[in-house]
């Protein structure tokens, strides 16, 4: 999908803006500008977590109108430990609390944990608005050092 740029000099780009020049004034490389929006795994995502990423993915697109190579990485916290069980949930969860949502077995089993199913339900929405992202997740990040 090509990207439509609807304006200029909004509170986006006034982001961008800042960042690239935070970054000139530390000194660091401009060769790539990640943008990170952190994806919640232990509750039901919601029009909050939706939100963030797609702030987080405007502030890419600026940067990359500007004339900078940016990427937005979804950063999912699966390690995480769950604090409750959402409502409508089978309460067999209770017996998980704290343990953190990448171990705990996702209650529809249709993915490999909890917090896989959880992040994947805002993954899908991401991938239906076609906003290019890189995936990471905690429990992968922790576990290679």
């Amino acid at each position: 999908m090509e990207s439509k740029i609807i304006g200029r000099g909004t509170w986006i780009d006034k982001i961008a803006y800042e960042l690239i020049e935070r970054e000139k004034k530390l000194g660091r490389k401009l060769d790539i500008i990640t943008t990170e929006s952190g994806l919640g795994a232990s509750g039901i995502p919601h029009i909050g977590s939706l939100a963030d990423a797609i702030r987080a993915y405007a502030v890419t697109l600026a940067l990359r109108d500007m004339g900078y190579n940016s990427k937005l990485i979804a950063f999912v916290d699966d390690m995480d430990g769950l604090r409750k069980v959402p409502e409508g949930l089978p309460k067999w969860l209770e017996k998980h609390l704290l343990e953190p949502v990448s171990m705990i077995p996702d209650p529809y089993g249709c993915h490999n944990s909890y917090g896989e199913h959880m992040s994947g339900i805002l993954t899908e929405a991401l991938n239906e608005l076609e906003i290019d992202y890189e995936l990471r997740r905690a429990y992968y990040v922790y576990g290679s050092g």
